[in-house]
């Protein structure tokens, strides 16, 4: 996750990004380290995100909340393209310190 050198749209997603919970453990999904890239070209954001396991039930609902939550914080995009993508594959080393802290992961 690469939130350095990013544009004041990129930023605004990222921070609306921190809005969508992982609905298993109540921690944002940037700082579950589940959005891989955060795009924006012509006024299009490609948002690409993961989900911690791939038998995830609630991929569609996550990916749902992430375009909302990008739409309001940001109306004048013209569009905004939520994927699910599993390569790489999620795992815990992608989880900010902050929430390996929450987890009991970080003394």
């Amino acid at each position: 996750m690469n939130q350095e050198s990013n544009t004041p749209q990129q930023s605004a997603i990222w921070a609306a990004l921190k809005t969508v919970m992982d609905p298993e453990v109540w921690i944002d999904i940037v700082e579950m380290g589940m959005v891989y890239t955060v795009a924006v070209t012509d006024n299009r954001a490609k948002i690409e995100i993961t989900m911690t396991s791939p038998s995830c039930p609630l991929h569609v609902s996550i990916t749902n909340e992430a375009r909302q939550a990008v739409e309001r914080a940001l109306p004048s995009l013209i569009e905004v393209d939520v994927q699910v993508v599993w390569d790489p594959p999620w795992a815990p080393e992608r989880m900010s310190d902050v929430a390996k802290k929450m987890l009991g992961s970080v003394g």
